[in-house]
């Protein structure tokens, strides 16, 4: 299990240095494995705006432009992004910028025209998945503005083992109850929604059919979800802990379940086929599609448990 300090201190404070407080953790019987320290920077990447845009002479995808990366001259950048247009405010690589996969800007001609610097995609910077364009930010910052400010993070991970035990110490919560109890401080839970009653409005009913297998299972309707990406700081918290962000609905019952302990797990309404959630064993001889297209057995999904 992976422990993210920086997730931590929602809930409990103490006074050691990350060493110390695994060294604690351990005598106490929550055995640290190892430290983790995470850092996320982009040196030499700015915020800045792009001035103009034009069709490269000699290149039918390429675009030619001019951005203000704050240092008052207006910088010559190609750039293939499809989406690239006057008036954007995008992430700006300088010549000499480091991007993830030490892969250096350098000064350079493309299809005969001088480029100087990179406008970045979400892929180049290792902020997502998409590499379909570039990122286009939603900010008033002025130009120039280090992208560390927007997109820096910095962490410190404890990897702990988890006796069968004690299962409370599968979550962040569930360790800072550890921590206020070692260094002798209070707690803090995170705020809970008591949410109103509306099992009638649900439109999907549960059924469990052996309590002895399972003894609660609760549901809960939410409408008008829009899908796409969750919060940046949600995003980083659940990479720094070896989790891949989704999408909104995916990484929140993720996080929940990181935080609290909580299993969850989201069901598309328009999906499911029936109006009932059954919860059961699976038959001998069932098969399931998982998301990624592979196609497995109930031997082969016990053994993935």
């Amino acid at each position: 299990m992976k422990i993210s300090l920086d997730w931590l201190r929602d809930f409990v404070t103490w006074d050691d240095e990350p060493a110390q407080l695994a060294a604690r953790l351990t005598a106490a019987g929550l055995n640290v494995e190892g430290i983790e320290t995470i850092s996320r920077a982009f040196p030499g990447v700015v915020v800045a705006r792009v001035l103009e845009r034009e069709k490269h002479p000699d290149a039918d995808r390429l675009s030619l432009c001019k951005v203000d990366d704050g240092t008052g001259e207006p910088v010559q950048v190609v750039c293939g992004a499809p989406n690239v247009r006057a008036g954007l405010t995008v992430l700006f690589a300088r010549v000499g910028a480091q991007l993830p996969g030490d892969f250096q800007i350098k000064k350079s001609k493309i299809r005969g025209v001088e480029s100087c610097g990179m406008i970045c995609s979400a892929t180049e910077l290792g902020l997502g998945l998409d590499g379909s364009g570039i990122i286009e930010l939603d900010t008033n910052v002025p130009n120039g503005t280090p992208a560390d400010d927007l997109y820096g993070f910095q962490d410190t991970v404890l990897e702990v083992e988890v006796t069968p035990n004690r299962p409370d110490w599968l979550s962040h919560v569930g360790v800072a109850r550890e921590v206020a109890a070692i260094y002798g401080t209070k707690m803090s839970l995170p705020p809970l929604w008591n949410a109103v009653d509306g099992g009638e409005n649900l439109g999907v009913k549960v059924r469990v059919e052996d309590y002895s297998e399972c003894g609660r299972y609760t549901a809960w309707g939410v409408q008008n979800v829009k899908i796409g990406p969750s919060p940046r700081w949600m995003q980083d918290r659940l990479r720094a802990i070896g989790a891949r962000p989704i999408n909104n609905v995916v990484d929140i019952t993720n996080y929940v379940m990181f935080e609290m302990g909580q299993p969850l797990h989201a069901f598309d309404r328009g999906q499911l086929a029936g109006s009932a959630i059954i919860v059961r064993r699976a038959p001998e001889k069932m098969t399931v599609t998982t998301l990624d297209g592979q196609e497995i057995g109930r031997a082969s999904c016990r053994e993935r448990v």
